[in-house]
C-alpha cells in the first residue's frame, strides 16, 4: 500500500470502520513506514480529542456512503 492510499483510508481504521477497508495492507505499511505510523498516531490522538470534547448528534444515514464513495471505497 502506498503512503498516499494510507493516509486516504486512516480515518476509518483509527475509527475501527474497517467494513470494506483493507486493514491488512494498512496496518502491513503502518509497521514498515514511520512517516504514516507517526501520522496514524496525530490522527487518532485528534479523533480522541474530538470525542472527548464535542457532543454527539447523529450523522445523516447516506453519510457513511457518501465518505466511502469520496474515498474511493465504493466497490
Amino acid at each position: 500500500m502506498s503512503c498516499h492510499r494510507a493516509r486516504r483510508v486512516l480515518f476509518l481504521w483509527v475509527d475501527r470502520d474497517r467494513e470494506r477497508l483493507p486493514v491488512e495492507p494498512l496496518e502491513r505499511h503502518l509497521d514498515e513506514c514511520p512517516e504514516c505510523r507517526e501520522h496514524a498516531v496525530r490522527v487518532e490522538r485528534v479523533v480522541l480529542l474530538m470525542r472527548s470534547r464535542c457532543r454527539r448528534n447523529a450523522a445523516p444515514g447516506d453519510l457513511a456512503v457518501r465518505i466511502r464513495t469520496l474515498l474511493g471505497l465504493d466497490g
